[in-house]
């Protein structure tokens, strides 16, 4: 019998591990191609070791969710201290990642609403940003800043509600799938171990 929460931690490190890659490499590659005068990394400190802070919040969190069992109740010190623990991480998600996002993009990167997206210039017309002859209404650099704040939050959301699930799924075992003992066409499917032995 497998336990459901040692593969379901694996998957979940998987998933914000690419997701937090993905998000970065986006905002740098964006910012490095559009913003003038900035360089490699294109991204601020502030910003990524608060999301880095989050990732390694839930090391504790998952440390005990292998080793507690689900019939042990929790006396009133270790609820307390749980309590306050998941409220500090869960201030740290949506309060201060994306605090350091939106400051980020404020005073650093100018992404305000008198900043308009253009884009990159058309071949036909350079006096043109693509964004501009493409868009029937202008685009500014606070839409996109308000929307990688909302995909932050939706990262969090996300995390926040699977942590929860395995968190309450985190007894359960998985059984190992039953071999068949016949073929498709019916039949016996000999092991190894009896060819041996004929």
């Amino acid at each position: 019998m497998k336990r459901y929460i040692d593969g379901a931690i694996t998957k979940f490190w998987i998933v914000l591990s690419v997701t937090t890659v993905g998000l970065f490499v986006l905002i740098a590659l964006f910012v490095g191609f559009t913003v003038d005068g900035r360089q490699a990394p294109y991204l601020n400190v502030a910003f990524v070791v608060s999301w880095v802070l989050s990732m390694l919040a839930l090391i504790p969190v998952f440390w005990i969710m292998k080793r507690r069992p689900v019939d042990q109740v929790a006396t009133w010190g270790e609820a307390m201290l749980g309590a306050t623990y998941v409220f500090l991480v869960l201030f740290w998600i949506y309060g201060t990642v994306p605090h350091q996002w939106l400051t980020f993009a404020e005073a650093e990167l100018n992404w305000r609403s008198d900043v308009f997206m253009v884009g990159w210039t058309t071949p036909w017309d350079s006096s043109q940003g693509i964004l501009e002859w493409a868009l029937p209404f202008d685009m500014h650099y606070a839409v996109l800043k308000d929307l990688i704040a909302v995909a932050v939050y939706g990262v969090g959301l996300v995390a926040n509600i699977a942590v929860f699930v395995m968190w309450q799924k985190r007894d359960d075992t998985i059984a190992a799938p039953e071999l068949e003992s016949q073929s498709r066409y019916g039949r016996p499917i000999v092991k190894a171990a009896e060819k041996v032995g004929v």
